[in-house]
């Protein structure tokens, strides 16, 4: 049985000798504001209850594999560890998943949680936890009621009795079982290159002459030299926009352009390669904010000012 640890603690004693440096420092800090922290003395498991300040930096889990659950408030985190992205609001009774030896970058708002970190040991070969398999949980917040009330109750297990017991050793066979039965989300590995100058030229060239035309992302890509896949992603990279809303900001620009030099919104919406003026009225002001013959108007108005100037 051991005893939640106390200021002062000797951690090379405590089994959070096998942490890393920034663990044992983070350690020490939360015993000494109250949190709740609890090691086995072999060093496999520890818990720790405690409210968190705002964190923005680098993590490291080092050999543990690592399950916080958010006690609250809520908070916004973000969180890209070993191509695993992790992005939303982190809600009381939902968990965050992260692989041992993962690294990378996260930001969060404070909160609290309670944090178990585990090495997975026998628990892998017992369970058939497959570690590759928690790379693509990582990618999205855990919403599972069973997960959940394990890790409470080990919580208020070790409040009594410590982390090293039958009890506690159970629960977190329980647990490795339960994430090797969870479905996750698989990250993408794969770097994704901006679309080069000479294609994006390319590009654009073939479809400022061909605005008034109906396109395809097919089309598009055959020009890159590219299958339609690769194409969207790297010009989503390039320009932040799917190709369908890269078009449709190229017609509109074209659009105001039309519009200015004097062509009526009928025309404007056919040389923009729309057939349904209505449907070419609601594109445009989704785009600018206007309908299309308030933007004339305006821009009509505007160079009346500047002639009376």
């Amino acid at each position: 049985m051991t005893a939640p640890l106390q200021p002062g603690t000797d951690f090379s004693d405590s089994g959070i000798n096998r942490c890393m440096v920034a663990d044992r420092t983070r350690i020490e800090r939360h015993v000494a504001n109250d949190g709740q922290v609890h090691a086995n003395g072999d060093g496999t498991a520890m818990l720790i209850a405690a409210a968190y300040p705002p964190f923005e930096g680098e993590v490291h889990n080092g050999p543990f594999l690592r399950i916080a659950l958010a006690m609250g408030p809520s908070s916004r985190l973000v969180q890209h560890i070993d191509g695993a992205r992790l992005e939303g609001v982190w809600r009381p009774g939902t968990l965050a998943v992260s692989s041992p030896k993962a690294r990378g970058i996260a930001k969060a708002g404070k909160t609290s949680m309670i944090g178990l970190a585990m090495l997975p040991g026998r628990g892998e070969s017992e369970t058939g936890l497959d570690l590759g398999h928690i790379t693509t949980l990582a990618g999205a917040f855990q919403d599972d009621g069973l997960l959940v009330s394990v890790i409470t109750a080990l919580h208020h297990e070790a409040a009594v009795h410590g982390v090293s017991t039958a009890f506690f050793d159970e629960g977190r066979l329980l647990i490795l079982r339960r994430l090797s039965e969870l479905r996750g989300v698989r990250p993408n590995r794969r770097k994704v290159h901006p679309l080069s100058d000479m294609r994006y030229e390319h590009v654009l060239a073939y479809v400022e002459d061909r605005l008034a035309y109906d396109l395809s992302v097919a089309q598009l890509a055959r020009i890159a030299g590219m299958d339609s896949s690769g194409f969207t992603r790297a010009l989503r990279a390039r320009t932040g926009l799917a190709p369908y809303a890269w078009l449709t900001q190229r017609r509109m620009e074209r659009a105001g352009a039309l519009l200015r030099s004097g062509h009526s919104v009928t025309q404007v919406a056919t040389m923009s390669g729309y057939a349904n003026p209505g449907k070419f009225s609601s594109a445009f002001k989704r785009v600018t904010g206007v309908s299309p013959s308030l933007w004339k108007r305006a821009q009509e108005d505007r160079c009346l000012g500047t002639s009376a100037r």
